[in-house]
């Protein structure tokens, strides 16, 4: 990325236009800023800077947009350029004007959802119950939900939804194995909610929230709670969609409800620096529940996330049924998962 593109990023885009963007109530504390709900957030309006001091960074619009969105800075600035309509045809042509009017913030696209296609389910029922290894029952639970559904390429699509029940966000997953050294395909659909991010099974009933990064670990978690006797509809389901953790505080605005939190993240680094910054975020908001760190199985090799363990947890069943015919299945704790019912 170019350094006149920084530079007009820069001077054409306020920290406090992003956080109202992107949903925050900026405050004035004397000749600084400050968001509702983070005392710690600290703007300096006339230097274009900001510190966070509970999460213990700082720097410029740019820096922020990374925080918020769990991107590098190529990222942020590819899509904070796409909020200076004018700058590619100044750039063009030469030197900006002195005196002209700054950009106005982009409108925010509705959410178009990918079109159903019926005659794929076999390949999402391949996916996630053959490759990925979530139990039949949690899968049915989630085409009951609504939740799942297949696009017309075969992708996986998957929405979470608001308080009020409405679908908010949507991204899609690809079905088929990535060949070597390739990623899969992954798409968040544009009109998407990024501030809540993916929400799944949310009830006014509900006191307790497990939070992951993504999808399907939630999906593994639930099926791991279904293979130890306790019903995992009784729970609702975030997905930061990554290791940022301002999803969390936007579900608790809204759900005050909620008395117990699992951090279910990765078991690496970035895992783990997100578990301490939602730690960061309950204790700048004063959250009076219990807070417990759930982490996959550490004592299977290479197991990350929560479908790495669904899958140990699984092989390892097979072994012992398999060295063991004669008695009934031994269904021991997952160790990391023994939850209060």
């Amino acid at each position: 990325m170019s350094s006149d593109l920084r530079k007009a990023i820069l001077e054409n885009i306020s920290i406090e236009e992003l956080l109202r963007e992107e949903g925050f109530e900026v405050i004035p504390r004397g000749r600084k800023l400050t968001v509702k709900g983070h005392d710690s957030l600290v703007i300096t309006p006339d230097k274009g800077v900001f510190t966070w001091n509970s999460r213990g960074f700082a720097g410029s619009v740019i820096d922020l947009y990374m925080r918020l969105h769990g991107c590098d800075a190529r990222t942020a600035m590819t899509a904070l350029r796409k909020r200076l309509p004018e700058y590619s045809r100044q750039h063009a042509a030469g030197p900006e004007p002195r005196q002209r009017e700054p950009p106005k913030p982009e409108e925010k696209k509705p959410l178009v959802l990918p079109k159903k296609d019926n005659s794929k389910w076999s390949r999402v029922y391949a996916y996630l119950i053959a490759a990925r290894k979530i139990t039949p029952t949690v899968v049915k639970w989630l085409v009951q939900q609504k939740t799942i559904y297949p696009d017309e390429r075969g992708n996986l699509c998957y929405v979470g939804r608001n308080a009020q029940g409405t679908v908010n966000y949507c991204a899609r997953k690809g079905t088929l194995t990535p060949k070597d050294g390739q990623k899969g395909f992954r798409n968040v659909v544009e009109g998407s909610d990024y501030e809540h991010r993916c929400v799944m099974n949310a009830r006014p009933q509900h006191t307790k929230l497990i939070v992951t990064e993504a999808a399907v670990d939630a999906w593994s978690f639930a099926s791991m709670l279904e293979l130890h006797g306790l019903d995992f509809r009784d729970y609702t389901y975030l997905s930061l969609e990554c290791t940022y953790e301002g999803p969390l505080g936007k579900f608790l605005e809204e759900n005050p409800q909620v008395k117990t939190i699992y951090l279910g993240q990765d078991a690496d680094e970035a895992g783990l620096k997100s578990r301490d910054r939602c730690r960061d975020l309950l204790k700048e908001r004063q959250y009076s529940g219990k807070v417990i760190d759930k982490l996959p199985d550490a004592r299977a090799p290479g197991c990350k996330d929560w479908n790495d363990a669904l899958k140990y947890y699984l092989e390892q069943q097979r072994i012992r049924e398999q060295s063991e015919p004669s008695r009934e299945p031994i269904m021991e704790p997952a160790p990391g998962l023994e939850l209060t019912p």
